[in-house]
C-alpha cells in the first residue's frame, strides 16, 4: 500500500506533542553540533523521534551558514554566475537525505494521512482518508472514498477542513487530464465529476481551498482566469484576474525567464489573504550523463487587491509577505507565517518536487540544494501521487 501524504506543515504545537519531552530532537547528531559551532564538540546524541522536532533550523543554518563546513560537506555557488541563483552543493550522503526530509516533513501534517486501499468488490484501488489528531479529545477518523477510474492519476488533492463526524467536509481532486471531482466522504461517498471546458483547468497547478470564500479555486492555463468551484455546484465559474501595472524594475526580470516554463498556484493566508503565486522553472542539460533536468530559477508573487468584484480580482505585484512564508509543492500550496515555527525565513518561498530549495522575495535569491555532482535534490515518491491501478 502507497502511503500518501497530504500538504501541511507541521506546527510547533503539533511537534512537542508528538515528541517526548526528552527527545527533542533539532538536528541529526550524525550532522551538527548542539551550538552549529565546527569547534563544539558536544553532538546532539539524545534519543530522538523519527522526525526532527523543529526540522528548518536545519534549512536555515544552511542558508545561512553555506560554507560553514570544514569538512566540504557543505559548498556553495552561483548559478551560471549569476549572483541571484545559488546552489547548495550537499556532499554528505546523510546530510543530503535529512536535507529531503526536514523540506518533505515540512509540508506534511501529524495525523492526516492519504493511502491508496484495495477494494475487494469492484477490485480497483480508492484513496483512504485517516486521521488521528494530536488531541486526544478528538475521535479518530477513518472515511474510504469510491475508486477513481483506473489508471487515473491524483495530481492535487484539497479538502474543505480536517476531517471530522460532525463537519459536512468535502474532498477536492484534479486527476490526469485536468479531471475535477468531489467527494462528501459521510453524505453520499461518490465522485461528482465537474463540467469543465478545454483550457479552464491548469494541469499543472495546485487544487487549493479558500477557507474564506469556501471554494475550490485552480488557476486557468494561461493564468489570466480563475476557476472558481462552488462546494454545491457541478459547473465551475470563471473570474478574471486583473493585474496592475508592474514595475518597470521587473521588466528586465521577466526578460530573463521569457523562455522558461511557469505554473500558477493560489495560496490563501491564515487571515484570509489570497496570493498568486507564479513559479517558473526550466530544464538542465547534464551532458556527463545524458540527463535532463527541470530547476526553479524564479517566483513572482502578486497579492488580491481591495478592488476586486464578483467576477473580476484585481492582483497587485508584490515583494513583501512579511512575516509570511509560502510552501508550494505538487498539491496544494499553503501560507504559515514565519514565526510559527524555528527556523522558517520571513518573506520566502519553499519549494519541492523536481528540486528542493528557498526563494527569498527579499533578496530575489533562489536557493537550490544539490547534490555534490551538481544534480538537483528531489523526492519522486512525495509530494506526488501515485496512478491508481
Amino acid at each position: 500500500m502507497s502511503r500518501l501524504i497530504i500538504n501541511r506543515i507541521f506546527k510547533p504545537s503539533v511537534c512537542k506533542n508528538i515528541l517526548r519531552p526528552t527527545n527533542v530532537r533539532l538536528f541529526s547528531s550524525t550532522t551538527y553540533t548542539s551550538g552549529l559551532d565546527s569547534d563544539d564538540k558536544t553532538k546532539v546524541n539524545q534519543p530522538f523521534s523519527s522526525r526532527p522536532a523543529y526540522p528548518f533550523l536545519l534549512i536555515d543554518h544552511i542558508l545561512n551558514n553555506p560554507d560553514s563546513s570544514s569538512d566540504g560537506r557543505i559548498t556553495t555557488c552561483d548559478y551560471y554566475n549569476s549572483p541571484n541563483e545559488k546552489v547548495v552543493l550537499i556532499n554528505d550522503k546523510d546530510l543530503k537525505e535529512e536535507v529531503c526530509d526536514a523540506m518533505t516533513v515540512g509540508f506534511s501534517r501529524d495525523g492526516l494521512q492519504v493511502e491508496l486501499y484495495y477494494n475487494n468488490a469492484t477490485s480497483s484501488y480508492g484513496p483512504a482518508i485517516y486521521y488521528e489528531p494530536t488531541d486526544p479529545k478528538i475521535e479518530n477518523v477513518e472515511a474510504y472514498l469510491p475508486p477513481l477510474p483506473t489508471g487515473s492519476q491524483i495530481q492535487s488533492l484539497a479538502m474543505s477542513s480536517l476531517p471530522t463526524r460532525d463537519k459536512n467536509w468535502v474532498v477536492g481532486v484534479k486527476s490526469s487530464g485536468s479531471q475535477l471531482s468531489l467527494c462528501r466522504p459521510f453524505g453520499s461517498c461518490k465522485w461528482i465529476n465537474i463540467k469543465t471546458t478545454p483550457h479552464c483547468v491548469n494541469p499543472l497547478s495546485s487544487l487549493m481551498f479558500s477557507k474564506k470564500d469556501k471554494r475550490f479555486y485552480i488557476p486557468t492555463v494561461g493564468g489570466n482566469f480563475l476557476c472558481c468551484l462552488d462546494l454545491h455546484s457541478e459547473i465551475p465559474d470563471l473570474h478574471r484576474f486583473k493585474f496592475d501595472a508592474l514595475p518597470k524594475s521587473v521588466f528586465q526580470e521577466l526578460a530573463d525567464v521569457s523562455a522558461c516554463s511557469r505554473t500558477d498556484h493560489l495560496v490563501e493566508s491564515p487571515t484570509g489573504q489570497l496570493f498568486l503565486v507564479k513559479w517558473y522553472g526550466e530544464d538542465s542539460v547534464d551532458y556527463d550523463d545524458n540527463t535532463l533536468n527541470h530547476v526553479t530559477r524564479k517566483f513572482m508573487v502578486f497579492r488580491e487587491g481591495e478592488q476586486s468584484y464578483q467576477n473580476s480580482r484585481t492582483m497587485i505585484y508584490t515583494e513583501d509577505i512579511g512575516d509570511l512564508c509560502i510552501f508550494v509543492g505538487h498539491s496544494e500550496a499553503f501560507c504559515v507565517p514565519a514565526s510559527s515555527s524555528p527556523g522558517l525565513k520571513p518573506n520566502c518561498i519553499y519549494f519541492v518536487g523536481n528540486n528542493f530549495g528557498v526563494y527569498d522575495l527579499t533578496t530575489k535569491t533562489c536557493t537550490t540544494f544539490c547534490t555534490g555532482d551538481n544534480v538537483p535534490l528531489k523526492n519522486l515518491k512525495f509530494p506526488y501521487w501515485l496512478p491508481l491501478h
